[in-house]
């Protein structure tokens, strides 16, 4: 798979194995100090959201393939610097309007809602949901108003935790 259209747990895979190298795996006792290397690596990758960054900058650069590349990305950055700091505009990719579409694509019967097992999916799909993150067993269903309301809520927690 394409790292462009990888998620973030095959963009991680992918990243470890840079940062390891080749991928010769060493003799013990040298492969406890890599599997240590690679538990370090990984922990500070997600402590630092690093692999939401690249999955959000390569979403972005595929979506409006600019023809300065380079400049695109430096762009973003910047915008996220700027909003970090103003808690306004960052640089989404998906708007209010996708949103919507989403949600009317999970419930092409038009009831008004989804469930939370829908909810979980959708969240995961943006890459909102933390891995250990559990949703509200206790709602029965998510409306469309929530669904936007929360999913905004956890983009700005997203981009502030950069």
């Amino acid at each position: 798979m394409p790292l462009a259209l990888a998620g973030p747990e095959q963009l991680e895979r992918a990243s470890l194995s840079c940062l390891m190298g080749s991928g010769v795996k060493p003799k013990s006792p040298d492969r406890e100090l890599t599997s240590a290397r690679e538990r370090e690596a990984l922990l500070y990758l997600k402590k630092h959201r690093i692999l939401d960054v690249l999955v959000h900058l390569t979403s972005s650069i595929l979506f409006h393939q600019p023809d300065k590349p380079r400049e695109f990305l430096l762009d973003i950055l910047s915008r996220i610097k700027i909003a970090k700091t103003t808690s306004v505009d960052f640089p989404y990719l998906i708007d209010d309007s996708n949103l919507v579409s989403m949600f009317e694509i999970m419930d092409p019967t038009n009831q008004g809602f989804i469930t939370p097992v829908q909810y979980k999916e959708a969240l995961k799909n943006l890459g909102l949901l933390d891995s250990d993150e559990v949703i509200d067993e206790n709602l029965e269903v998510i409306t469309k108003d929530y669904f936007r309301k929360d999913v905004a809520r956890k983009t700005l927690k997203m981009w502030l935790s950069f």
